[in-house]
């Protein structure tokens, strides 16, 4: 695979990753009645996965912070960049993992206060540990294969970072001017 396709492939991943993610956890993990029979129409309050998975949502909005920081970064700052979304993704997946094995619906019947009858589903915790696994693949590519796909050219860095060199041209005076400095003291 060329550097490019490899690029496209973990940029891909680590935003579909976090977007799977972060849709996830706003969704409605469980609902439970509270209206205690008493209405002819059974009153639900919803609980979303934020509230037992509020971890998860932080860890996505990592994972597309990376996205644009894999775009900004060069050789060793993409390592770093990888690294850290594959471990924001490791860390999802551990967390819903944890909370799958402890129960969900135990979880779930702790954040309703203590309601019995709380009714889980099981999608939107499964599709947010999809996410996070396919988020840490992302970052791990990064990690990875990072160091060689190429980079911004200079153009894009601050003025202040680009060589002081006497204006020879036409076109060598205009960019001292807009370096800000005096191309003719």
């Amino acid at each position: 695979m060329n550097p490019r396709r490899e690029l496209r492939t973990a940029v891909l991943l680590c935003l579909l990753g976090s977007g799977l993610v972060l849709l996830a956890v706003r969704q409605t993990w469980a609902s439970y009645p509270t209206s205690g029979g008493l209405t002819i129409d059974d009153v639900r309050d919803d609980i979303h996965g934020t509230a037992v998975a509020g971890l998860a949502q932080a860890l996505s909005l990592v994972g597309i912070a990376g996205v644009v920081a894999i775009a900004a970064t060069k050789r060793r700052g993409r390592v770093v960049v990888g690294t850290l979304v594959a471990l924001a993704g490791l860390f999802v997946v551990v967390d819903v993992v944890d909370l799958l094995a402890r129960g969900l619906g135990h979880r779930l019947a702790t954040a309703a206060q203590q309601q019995h009858d709380t009714q889980p589903t099981w999608f939107w915790p499964a599709l947010t540990l999809v996410g996070g696994i396919v988020m840490a693949a992302g970052g791990a590519v990064v990690a990875a294969r990072g160091r060689r796909w190429a980079a911004l050219s200079s153009a894009y860095q601050v003025p202040a970072a680009q060589q002081d060199d006497p204006p020879a041209t036409d076109k060598g005076t205009w960019d001292a001017l807009d370096r800000g400095h005096d191309p003719t003291a």
